[in-house]
Protein backbone atom coordinates (compact mmCIF):
# COMPACT_ATOMS: atom_id res chain seq x y z
CA UNK A 1 0.00 0.00 0.00
CA UNK A 2 2.74 2.29 0.60
CA UNK A 3 4.14 1.85 -2.99
CA UNK A 4 0.93 2.41 -4.67
CA UNK A 5 1.11 5.80 -1.91
CA UNK A 6 4.20 6.68 -3.54
CA UNK A 7 3.32 6.31 -7.07
CA UNK A 8 0.21 8.39 -6.18
CA UNK A 9 1.93 11.14 -4.75
CA UNK A 10 4.41 11.15 -7.45
CA UNK A 11 2.19 10.93 -10.15
CA UNK A 12 0.37 14.16 -8.12
CA UNK A 13 3.10 15.42 -8.18
CA UNK A 14 4.28 15.06 -11.97
CA UNK A 15 0.99 16.72 -12.58
CA UNK A 16 1.81 19.87 -10.67
CA UNK A 17 4.56 20.26 -12.06
CA UNK A 18 3.57 19.62 -15.67
CA UNK A 19 1.16 22.26 -15.25
CA UNK A 20 3.36 24.27 -13.35
CA UNK A 21 5.02 24.27 -16.55
CA UNK A 22 2.49 24.70 -18.99
CA UNK A 23 1.63 27.72 -16.92
CA UNK A 24 5.40 29.06 -17.10
CA UNK A 25 5.34 29.57 -20.80
CA UNK A 26 3.87 32.91 -19.91
CA UNK A 27 0.16 34.55 -20.06
CA UNK A 28 -0.82 38.18 -21.38
CA UNK A 29 -3.85 40.42 -20.11
CA UNK A 30 -5.51 43.33 -21.84
CA UNK A 31 -7.96 46.16 -21.50
CA UNK A 32 -10.42 47.98 -23.78
CA UNK A 33 -11.38 51.40 -22.98
CA UNK A 34 -14.59 52.25 -24.93
CA UNK A 35 -15.50 55.29 -26.20
CA UNK A 36 -18.70 56.84 -27.99
CA UNK A 37 -18.52 56.05 -31.73
CA UNK A 38 -20.91 58.99 -32.79
CA UNK A 39 -20.93 62.85 -32.29
CA UNK A 40 -22.99 65.67 -33.32
CA UNK A 41 -22.33 68.24 -35.19
CA UNK A 42 -24.13 71.37 -36.00
CA UNK A 43 -22.38 72.96 -39.07
CA UNK A 44 -21.57 76.62 -38.79
CA UNK A 45 -22.47 76.88 -34.62
CA UNK A 46 -19.62 76.72 -31.86
CA UNK A 47 -22.61 75.50 -29.71
CA UNK A 48 -23.57 71.86 -30.75
CA UNK A 49 -26.56 71.56 -28.07
CA UNK A 50 -28.84 73.44 -29.61
CA UNK A 51 -30.20 75.72 -32.78
CA UNK A 52 -32.96 78.38 -33.67
CA UNK A 53 -34.67 79.03 -36.49
CA UNK A 54 -37.72 81.54 -37.32
CA UNK A 55 -41.09 80.80 -38.99
CA UNK A 56 -44.18 81.69 -40.17
CA UNK A 57 -47.31 80.02 -39.76
CA UNK A 58 -47.96 77.54 -42.49
CA UNK A 59 -43.96 77.85 -43.39
CA UNK A 60 -41.37 75.23 -43.76
CA UNK A 61 -38.26 75.99 -42.57
CA UNK A 62 -35.07 73.45 -42.31
CA UNK A 63 -32.30 73.27 -39.27
CA UNK A 64 -28.96 74.36 -39.40
CA UNK A 65 -27.00 71.18 -41.49
CA UNK A 66 -26.02 69.19 -39.19
CA UNK A 67 -23.05 66.59 -39.40
CA UNK A 68 -23.37 62.82 -37.48
CA UNK A 69 -19.55 61.96 -37.11
CA UNK A 70 -19.17 57.95 -37.11
CA UNK A 71 -15.97 57.64 -35.69
CA UNK A 72 -15.87 53.81 -35.90
CA UNK A 73 -14.59 51.89 -38.55
CA UNK A 74 -17.95 50.30 -39.57
CA UNK A 75 -20.81 51.72 -40.47
CA UNK A 76 -23.40 52.47 -37.48
CA UNK A 77 -27.22 52.00 -37.63
CA UNK A 78 -29.03 54.84 -35.58
CA UNK A 79 -32.54 55.37 -34.81
CA UNK A 80 -33.04 59.16 -35.22
CA UNK A 81 -35.87 60.16 -32.86
CA UNK A 82 -37.58 63.78 -32.95
CA UNK A 83 -39.27 64.90 -30.37
CA UNK A 84 -41.93 68.07 -29.79
CA UNK A 85 -41.18 68.66 -25.93
CA UNK A 86 -44.25 69.24 -24.01
CA UNK A 87 -43.08 73.04 -23.00
CA UNK A 88 -43.59 74.21 -26.42
CA UNK A 89 -46.47 76.42 -27.14
CA UNK A 90 -47.53 73.48 -29.86
CA UNK A 91 -47.39 69.94 -30.56
CA UNK A 92 -47.77 67.33 -33.71
CA UNK A 93 -50.65 68.80 -34.58
CA UNK A 94 -49.01 72.03 -35.22
CA UNK A 95 -45.86 70.97 -36.92
CA UNK A 96 -44.93 68.30 -38.39
CA UNK A 97 -41.01 67.11 -37.89
CA UNK A 98 -38.93 64.57 -40.15
CA UNK A 99 -35.29 64.25 -41.24
CA UNK A 100 -34.22 65.35 -44.85
CA UNK A 101 -30.96 63.91 -46.61
CA UNK A 102 -28.18 66.08 -46.98
CA UNK A 103 -29.84 67.91 -50.64
CA UNK A 104 -33.18 68.34 -48.59
CA UNK A 105 -34.93 65.90 -51.51
CA UNK A 106 -35.36 62.46 -49.57
CA UNK A 107 -37.01 61.92 -45.89
CA UNK A 108 -34.81 59.49 -44.01
CA UNK A 109 -36.42 56.02 -42.36
CA UNK A 110 -35.20 54.61 -39.47
CA UNK A 111 -32.87 52.49 -39.07
CA UNK A 112 -30.55 55.17 -40.64
CA UNK A 113 -27.17 53.43 -41.90
CA UNK A 114 -24.04 56.26 -40.74
CA UNK A 115 -21.26 55.22 -42.71
CA UNK A 116 -17.71 55.56 -41.37
CA UNK A 117 -16.69 58.72 -41.20
CA UNK A 118 -20.36 61.02 -41.22
CA UNK A 119 -23.92 61.93 -42.65
CA UNK A 120 -25.04 64.84 -43.20
CA UNK A 121 -28.71 66.16 -42.77
CA UNK A 122 -31.42 68.52 -42.29
CA UNK A 123 -34.29 68.55 -39.67
CA UNK A 124 -37.59 70.03 -41.67
CA UNK A 125 -40.36 71.76 -39.83
CA UNK A 126 -43.50 72.05 -41.53
CA UNK A 127 -45.53 73.97 -39.63
CA UNK A 128 -49.41 74.14 -40.28
CA UNK A 129 -51.29 77.50 -41.51
CA UNK A 130 -52.85 77.79 -37.99
CA UNK A 131 -50.28 76.77 -35.69
CA UNK A 132 -50.36 78.45 -32.18
CA UNK A 133 -48.29 80.85 -31.92
CA UNK A 134 -45.14 81.00 -30.01
CA UNK A 135 -41.82 78.67 -29.09
CA UNK A 136 -41.39 76.02 -29.60
CA UNK A 137 -39.12 73.14 -28.14
CA UNK A 138 -37.33 70.34 -30.59
CA UNK A 139 -35.57 67.04 -29.24
CA UNK A 140 -32.98 64.82 -31.64
CA UNK A 141 -32.31 61.69 -29.87
CA UNK A 142 -29.80 59.66 -32.12
CA UNK A 143 -29.96 55.64 -30.55
CA UNK A 144 -28.21 53.18 -32.00
CA UNK A 145 -29.67 50.10 -33.03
Amino acid sequence: MNKKYFISIGLLFIGVVATAVISSYGSITGYATVEKSLTIDIIGSSNDENYSIKAYQGETVYSPKIKLINKAKIPVNVNLSLTILPESAGNEKDVKLSVENEFKNETLKNPVKVPEGYLYFYIKHEFEPNANLGNYFFKLDVIPT
